[in-house]
């Protein structure tokens, strides 16, 4: 009863065998069809071309190494086209100019002054945290001192 269940035979011969509630396993028992059986299989994938590869952008031909034959044409003139070399940096006028840029400076430097008056407090907090350690250090070996000069009395 349970083959009945479990085992379903097809023509061509193939069978089916439910392993588990969620398993099916397929059984060959015919020569020809297992000399065919790559044939049968499917494709995991379409192959398909690789595309060719994308241009070089600036910043590519810029840090992107790689050696590149490249005349001198093309490094520091304009090609026969009249066009820009697309490898040479454009100068891009933004907003502010000079005037920005010294803005910018200044705020620098302003962080840069907050920042060495923090680490000058910080050191001269450090310096007292020192000192004080140095008096507690004495202040203990004082103690000891003391310590071992009272003579023991028997408590009765």
């Amino acid at each position: 009863m349970r083959i009945a269940r479990t085992f379903c035979f097809t023509n061509n011969g193939q069978a089916l065998y439910l392993v588990s509630a969620t398993e099916i396993q397929r059984i060959t028992y015919s020569q020809e069809t297992c000399e065919n059986l790559q044939e049968m299989l499917g494709e995991l994938f379409t192959p398909v071309e690789t595309p060719e590869a994308p241009n070089r952008g600036f910043f590519k031909g810029l840090f992107g190494g790689g050696a590149q034959s490249l005349d001198r044409e093309d490094l520091f003139g304009e090609s026969a086209s009249g066009k820009a070399s697309r490898s040479l940096a454009q100068h891009i006028p933004g907003p502010g100019g000079i005037e920005g840029v010294k803005g910018a400076a200044s705020g620098v430097a302003g962080d840069l002054a907050r920042a060495r008056l923090a680490l000058d407090e910080r050191g001269q907090k450090l310096g007292e945290l020192e000192d004080r350690t140095a008096a507690m250090l004495a202040s203990a070996d004082s103690f000891s001192k003391q310590a071992h000069e009272v003579p023991k009395i028997p408590c009765y």
